[in-house]
């Protein structure tokens, strides 16, 4: 069985590719092959990838236009069998020289670990340096938490352990135009050990109108979004529907009082829970920030519900309610 291979789907990403493809074939660990796999793009991509001369470069072009979910499953189904890991990489994002060497150290010192991410700088303008920049969960338990919010790992960084991935015939969920990544790590969760490493590797860029930003697909986002969060939310034990999700995460729809107070104590019984379960499982530092993050939820809902924040038995009700943060913490989390 080979080493590693690198998944590269692209789709008139033309004016992307050769940073993309240049940063791939520039990493310090050398023995990968790259599968480029060309879902009838109609701009320049085909005579880009074969300007280059380089052996470890395959070219596969679908017979049709059949979206990114499919094209990814496409490449799972062929080149797991073969190669010992599966590096992911998107045609308009670029990763730095040391990303294959590190992370595959790590997973070759931690066999428990089925998907190993890193960080990464989310640019409009990749050729930016930024010196810090916002990060995801290291650990693995605190990464199982941190999907009940976010997808939590840039999907362009991941490497799969592909025996793990073989074991459980697990693929993408191809009803799914977007989102896919999310709701396919939170199936991962439940077959092995996930980890970020700490270092920045990947520079991801911003586009003003991926899938998940053109404001005509935004709410398409946010009900795939919700499935996935409803869904994950039943493995801790709670129950949510879709709309429960979408109103309490996302809707800007207001709301009379009754109303909130209903729906607001659902998620604190349910965020009393699940942080009650986690403090066996988080360290410290991680029950911290996510004691934090629950209560800067919290707020959102309220925010974004239109019940007034200077109503007195809202504030009695949230603060007597909470058990997931002291209450001279919560105060000041809801003040800020």
């Amino acid at each position: 069985m080979r080493k590693l291979a690198v998944l590269l789907p692209t789709y008139n990403a033309a004016p992307y590719l050769r940073e993309s493809i240049g940063s791939v074939l520039n990493q310090t660990f050398k023995d990968f092959d790259l599968y480029i796999y060309d879902d009838c793009s109609i701009d320049d991509s085909y005579k880009i990838i074969h300007s280059y001369e380089d052996p470890r470069i395959f070219y596969i072009k679908n017979d049709q236009n059949i979206g990114l979910t499919k094209t990814l499953n496409r490449g799972l189904a062929f080149l797991l069998p073969q190669y010992e890991y599966l590096a992911r990489m998107d045609a308009d994002d670029w990763c730095f020289p040391g990303r294959f060497e590190k992370q595959l150290h790590f997973l070759n010192t931690h066999p428990d670990i089925v998907m190993c991410g890193t960080q990464g700088y989310w640019l409009k303008d990749l050729s930016l340096h930024p010196k810090d920049g916002w990060t995801y969960p290291t650990a693995s338990a605190y990464i199982n938490y941190n999907l009940l919010f976010g997808a939590t790992f840039g999907h362009s960084s991941v490497i799969f352990r592909s025996k793990n991935i073989l074991e459980h015939d697990l693929r993408y969920d191809e009803s799914k135009i977007n989102c896919q990544d999310w709701d396919l790590w939170t199936r991962m969760s439940k077959i092995g050990k996930m980890a970020n490493l700490p270092d920045f590797l990947m520079k991801y860029r911003i586009l003003q109108y991926s899938n998940h930003r053109s404001p005509e697909k935004q709410n398409i986002h946010f009900e795939y979004r919700s499935k996935i969060i409803a869904s994950y939310w039943a493995d801790f034990g709670f129950s949510f529907s879709e709309t429960d999700i979408h109103a309490l995460y996302y809707s800007e729809n207001k709301v009379d009082y009754p109303v909130f107070v209903c729906k607001v104590e659902k998620l604190i019984n349910a965020f009393n829970g699940v942080f009650h379960q986690s403090k066996s499982e988080l360290s410290k530092i991680d029950q911290k920030q996510f004691s934090y993050r629950l209560a800067r939820h919290v707020l959102s809902y309220w925010k974004r519900s239109g019940v007034s924040r200077l109503h007195p038995m809202v504030w009695f009700f949230i603060i007597n309610n909470i058990t997931f943060m002291n209450k001279m913490r919560l105060v000041k989390s809801l003040i800020r």
